[in-house]
């Protein structure tokens, strides 16, 4: 993938973010506050203009109570030629 990907994928996620935090009825300051993550942060998190650590991913989806899955359902732009790679090794990875 190139980083033209990589941008769209954050941006999408960061969009997800948003929509979840506001179907929950959350700020963003109500998410610093439980979390600890700066604002600004959360804002470029939301803007996907910041690449984000799993253990940022975790506590996001823990002060939504959503599993972390649910910050993750949207649609992406990977071809099918990628996600059938992706599917062969899943299923090279079960029959080990």
């Amino acid at each position: 993938m190139d980083s033209q990907k990589y941008t769209q994928l954050l941006e999408q996620f960061g969009k997800r973010f948003k929509q979840v935090r506001k179907e929950k009825g959350k700020t963003q300051l109500d998410i610093e506050v439980a979390t600890g993550i700066n604002n600004g942060d959360i804002s470029r998190i939301e803007n996907g203009k910041t690449n984000i650590e799993f253990i940022t991913i975790a506590k996001l989806a823990e002060v939504l109570d959503v599993e972390m899955v649910e910050l993750f359902h949207f649609e992406t732009s990977i071809s099918k030629k990628e996600k059938g790679s992706v599917q062969v090794n899943r299923t090279a990875k079960k029959k080990e």
